[in-house]
């Protein structure tokens, strides 16, 4: 291959990878997510007459700087020590390996299958090996309210079809244009049509849920402590830093808030085993007159009094002080949270010292605060995983309020490329969301995906907004998942296995 192919490759990457916040973006804009409607050409144009291993060569290529500049970040954590590089270096590598294979496929299969296949990918990676739908490309236009508020059918996994599908209409334009080829234009037509019928269905999704003025109000309040990683889990701080959230939570009883939510382990303490701070909190939810959700380790004791079971705990105390519930957080980070095949990769436990082994929460929580409120607390990551969520609305949560801690990233994207998932959740389930997180980005996202506002980067402060319940039932996508994403799958497997039974019907007629 040529070097203006690879170059075509890299290009697709680095159109991709500034579609989301990152280093040449750090904000919460949007701007930048226009450049997906065309980042995916150079690499569909470039695809075309090579071979499956070529392919999946520049698939790689443009799959390395898309998703591996994507996590940069990971160099940021500095309790990965010297391993952070080649963790980084790892992970993207992984990550490269899907769109080397979408690459492959779309070789394989013809340019008309490749949304279809797209859609196929993103929803691999979201479910394998625990999953990682990080940096999906849909992702990029959490700002373009008309446009995404189909979501709340396909998930977050029908913008990205529409956006791949514009790619290859435009790639097609190109392609038959060098060959003189007729009917150039129809796939782009398509793809326009498509995007006209999202965005008239946005618009009347947007006209009605903005017109109606009698749903239930909620204000809510999140707390970012901005308390530094370093001196997080410093038990000589603890005090410290369990007395700057309840002083901002005292601050916040102006705005009479209905519920009051801290970090993720914002006690770094055992605090349903210290009395002193648990009767703090109680005395905080009378005072404040406020249901609190508290984000705390939590562990199960043996005999001996020895940790036999730690849990990443958000917990659930009324306005009148009575402790109500706890959630477990269940889909842990591998490596950050626990090591996978623990007796095969033990040597790595090493190199995980600076997180904690946390033990998997069994059971899904609804939260019913002091007023009737239902609300569920994806912790973390979480919040990345549509099913995640979709299970919380399913068990009959109107808000989710995901509790986070990205102090682990410094002054990065991560917390952008966290936070710009919100609006799909809010979308996809029509409720809604809220963040609170330690140091970066606690905020609020109306049912509509609307942002209804922000703490900044290493603010010390309190954010109060109010939500509304939406008065319409389950969504389409609350009720079916991921249908559209493997109908999607399926037409994938379809196209693939029709090239190969053309090309054996080739063979035999040779």
């Amino acid at each position: 291959m040529k070097i203006k192919e690879y170059s075509l490759a890299i290009l697709s990457g680095l159109l991709l990878v500034i579609s989301f916040p990152s280093f040449f973006n750090m904000s919460l804009n949007g701007q930048s997510g226009w450049f997906a409607f065309v980042g995916l050409v150079p690499l569909l144009i470039v695809l075309q007459g090579k071979t499956k291993k070529q392919a999946f060569l520049l698939g790689c290529i443009t799959g390395f700087i898309y998703l591996g500049g994507a996590v940069y970040w990971l160099n940021f954590m500095k309790e990965l020590g010297i391993i952070a590089f080649p963790a980084w270096l790892l992970l993207g590598t992984y990550l490269s390996l899907y769109i080397g294979l979408f690459a492959l496929l779309t070789v394989s299969a013809g340019l008309m299958y490749a949304p279809f296949i797209w859609v196929g990918i993103e929803l691999l990676r979201t479910y394998l090996l625990s999953g990682f739908p990080w940096a999906l490309l849909g992702y990029s236009q959490f700002k373009f309210l008309p446009f995404i508020q189909i979501a709340d059918i396909t998930g977050v996994f029908g913008v990205s079809f529409v956006l791949v599908l514009f790619n290859a209409g435009i790639a097609c334009i190109y392609i038959a244009k060098k060959k003189s080829a007729g009917k150039r234009y129809f796939p782009f037509a398509a793809g326009i049509i498509v995007i006209i019928i999202f965005l008239l269905y946005g618009s009347l999704k947007l006209h009605s849920y903005n017109s109606i003025v009698e749903e239930r109000v909620s204000t809510f309040t999140v707390i970012q402590g901005n308390i530094s990683q370093s001196g997080k889990w410093d038990q000589n701080y603890a005090d410290q830093a369990f007395s700057v959230h309840e002083e901002l939570s005292l601050k916040s009883k102006k705005t009479s808030s209905e519920v009051i939510i801290w970090p993720e382990t914002s006690t770094a303490m055992y605090v349903k085993y210290m009395p002193v701070y648990w009767a703090r909190l109680q005395s905080l939810a009378k005072t404040t007159k406020a249901d609190l959700l508290i984000g705390s380790p939590d562990v199960i004791p043996d005999k001996d009094l020895n940790i036999k079971e730690a849990y990443n705990s958000v917990f659930h105390f009324s306005k009148d002080g009575s402790y109500d519930n706890k959630y477990a957080k269940m889909h842990l980070v591998p490596f950050g949270e626990f090591v996978p095949f623990e007796k095969q990769l033990k040597f790595l436990e090493k190199f995980t010292a600076g997180f904690n082994k946390w033990d998997a929460g069994k059971e899904t929580v609804v939260f019913t605060t002091s007023s009737g409120l239902k609300i569920s607390t994806p912790v973390c990551w979480e919040v990345i995983f549509p099913q995640d969520c979709r299970r919380f609305v399913k068990e009959g949560a109107k808000h989710l309020i995901t509790v986070s801690n990205d102090g682990w990233y410094g002054i990065s994207s991560a917390p952008h490329q966290h936070f710009m998932v919100l609006p799909f959740r809010a979308i996809e389930n029509r409720v809604g969301v809220g963040r609170a997180a330690n140091t970066i980005l606690s905020g609020f996202v109306d049912y509509t995906g609307q942002i209804k506002g922000t703490l900044g980067l290493f603010e010390r402060d309190a954010l109060s907004a109010s939500l509304r319940q939406c008065r319409a039932g389950l969504t389409f996508y609350t009720r079916f998942g991921d249908l559209f994403s493997y109908m999607c799958l399926l037409i994938a497997l379809f196209g693939v296995f029709m090239s190969l039974k053309g090309k054996e019907w080739q063979k035999k007629k040779s």
